[in-house]
């Protein structure tokens, strides 16, 4: 199947629509994640970090009516950007934001209690093959260039990476799934609509649609 570079960006005729990101030191030993997900004027905005023997960081900014132009949001005390420099070949990412720390990573799918922290993400995805067509749009494999700056310093890595980009329906996986018992390093988050979704990088990001929440 063949792509256009309009693909790449909004579609405004369709209700939903929704971009991922996500990339992993080369040993897995720490991973990110970018969510994004329009409806209308409004949104859901994720994002992650995964490190060993550390809390799961985690960012959230559900049905956020902060919209700007293009695909840049700009709720309270938060700022993120997903900017095409090269349609089906480079992504800008970034965010500035309060975080929190999650000891127990599953808290995500509830009130998401933690030590609240501020952060930066400053993500470059580059495509490594082109796009592989999925239900309602694609998926492509690629590498990231990550820096996260956190109070204790900036965490920096280049691995693998794997974006999907979907309109029509939003984003719910289940194609490459794994079961929550891991010994990855998890990453869960919750939607607006509340249904809770896995995720675990292990040799490489899983995710799953587990439920609703309560």
């Amino acid at each position: 199947m063949s792509w256009i570079p309009d693909d790449e960006h909004r579609h405004p005729d369709v209700a939903v629509e929704a971009w991922w990101w996500w990339g992993s030191a080369p040993d897995r030993s720490s991973g990110v994640y970018i969510g994004f997900e329009l409806r209308g004027g409004r949104y859901d905005y994720w994002a992650g970090l995964v490190r060993p023997d550390e809390p799961y960081l985690y960012i959230e900014e559900l049905d956020g009516a902060d919209l700007r132009g293009g695909m840049e949001i700009k709720p309270p005390q938060m700022w993120a950007d997903h900017v095409c420099e090269i349609p089906f070949g480079q992504w800008s990412l970034g965010n500035e934001a309060h975080g929190v720390l999650l000891d127990e990573p599953a808290e995500a799918w509830r009130r998401a209690f933690g030590t609240v922290v501020p952060v930066t993400f400053d993500i470059e995805w580059y495509a490594a093959g082109e796009p592989g067509p999925m239900a309602h749009g694609y998926r492509q494999t690629g590498e990231v260039d990550v820096q996260v700056e956190l109070t204790s310093g900036i965490l920096a890595f280049t691995g693998p990476g794997e974006r999907v980009h979907v309109w029509g329906a939003p984003h719910m996986p289940s194609s490459f799934a794994m079961p929550i018992a891991s010994s990855g390093l998890r990453a869960p988050y919750r939607r607006s609509d509340g249904v809770n979704v896995d995720q675990v990088l292990t040799d490489r990001w899983y995710a799953n649609v587990v439920g609703r929440g309560t």
